[in-house]
């Protein structure tokens, strides 16, 4: 039987030894715990979707007292809190974007007595399984989406948790072309602190790569954990193929057995993404005559051939390291945050680390050039953003329009700001 100690050392890692029954009767929502959340989401997938289609109001397990106001047992779409399809305008205003992962749907959602704002993901009931929650759940980290609950409603499972109002890496890339080195070094420092920390307790997320990481304003997050498994050995052996073809490591490619350094070689090709603008292998291979990158994997990685013509040396090295063919030899998340690629000389540096300290040098910026013009009518936000007068912001690295893009916000994003968002 564990110690006191042992157990306080779990419930500080966000581990749970045991689930109480979810309920004696089916329906209403609850505030609860982690336990009783995942108490829920098991009871819902091991229920009978028939036994579910006759509730006559929602069931469900909600975190956040502070956040979520749940009213005599119900917590209703459309009254209690508001569903909106995610749009994405980047380059073309209108153009609407839901991103979908794990068989769900994300919609933006918004408390409307407390007025916060979430990510709500609908899963259909029959393609729920406990693992989409189970590791959300149970580890909780700066780099991970928050998850906030879960409800039951109308033949969907409604996640609630973290809303990353800037997309995915995926999208800002599709929208805006490759990125820039120093906008890819703060995401993958990022992307590396929360795979150190799901590495520190044997967990392999199983599915990195842009459309998994999502961008906030001052911070990105993993998300979609729908594939994620816990090692109880030093090996993990699968029953079946995990993860997506094009940043596959060719360990996990063999299906003799892979360890947590898979994620290491995604996060790599992830970087070749974000650099290029393509997955790899799909410029020398294109989709239309090779189906499978399975068997190019198998035999010819690591792709250090698609790695961008202009990536830095500190950067080639790091992508080296990270893409060893070898996962005894690959570098871990512990050993890359320490790379100096990542750690650039200070004045080598952004000077702007998250959204709101770059919109106040943006801010600032623009206000130093409307004094000094005279005719201030003809000069629009973008040509003062990209004059000669700013010309040294961005020889400097500064983040000021670039974390306003990855993150969404200088009304890249459109969204609901009140209640009355028609």
């Amino acid at each position: 039987e564990a110690s006191q100690e042992e157990m306080g050392e779990r419930e500080e890692a966000g581990l749970v030894d045991e689930q109480k029954d979810y309920a004696n009767e089916i329906g209403g929502v609850q505030y609860g715990t982690v336990t009783d959340l995942l108490s829920f989401v098991n009871f819902l997938s091991n229920m009978q979707t028939s036994a579910l289609q006759h509730l006559s109001k929602e069931m469900g397990v909600l975190l956040s007292k502070k956040d979520m106001a749940i009213r005599k047992g119900r917590y209703q779409v459309s009254m209690d809190v508001l569903l909106f399809p995610w749009k994405l305008t980047y380059k073309n205003p209108g153009s609407g974007l839901v991103p979908k992962g794990s068989f769900g749907k994300v919609h933006l959602a918004q408390d409307t007595m407390t007025r916060k704002r979430m990510a709500c993901k609908l899963i259909p009931i029959e393609n729920f399984k406990a693992a989409d929650v189970e590791f959300q759940a149970r580890f909780r980290h700066e780099n991970i989406a928050e998850l906030y609950g879960a409800m039951f409603w109308d033949h969907n499972v409604h996640l609630f948790m973290e809303a990353g109002e800037g997309g995915s890496v995926l999208e800002k890339v599709d929208s805006c072309g490759p990125m820039r080195e120093f906008e890819i070094i703060w995401v993958a420092k990022q992307v590396l602190r929360g795979l150190e920390y799901l590495h520190s307790h044997n967990v392999i997320h199983h599915d990195i790569k842009p459309s998994n990481i999502v961008l906030m304003s001052d911070k990105a997050v993993l998300v979609d954990f729908g594939l994620t498994v816990q090692m109880t050995e030093d090996i993990y052996i699968p029953r079946d193929l995990r993860g997506t073809e094009m940043y596959m490591s060719p360990e996990l490619v063999l299906c003799r057995g892979h360890n947590t350094k898979t994620d290491i070689y995604s996060l790599g090709t992830t970087i070749i993404h974000m650099q290029t603008g393509s997955p790899p292998w799909v410029r020398r291979y294109p989709r239309t005559a090779y189906p499978s990158y399975l068997y190019i994997i198998h035999k010819q990685a690591p792709p250090l051939e698609d790695i961008a013509a202009d990536c830095s040396v500190a950067m080639r090295s790091f992508l080296e390291r990270a893409l060893e063919r070898n996962p005894t030899l690959r570098s871990s998340a512990c050993q890359l945050l320490k790379d100096e690629a990542i750690n650039p000389p200070r004045e080598d540096q952004p000077r702007c680390w998250s959204l709101d300290s770059a919109l106040e040098e943006a801010t600032h910026t623009l206000q130093r050039q409307q004094s000094l013009r005279h005719d201030t009518t003809q000069v629009s936000a973008e040509s003062s953003l990209y004059s000669e007068d700013s010309g040294h912001i961005r020889r400097k690295g500064s983040l000021y329009i670039d974390l306003g893009a990855l993150s969404g916000h200088s009304k890249l994003v459109t969204g609901p700001p009140t209640s009355e968002y028609n």
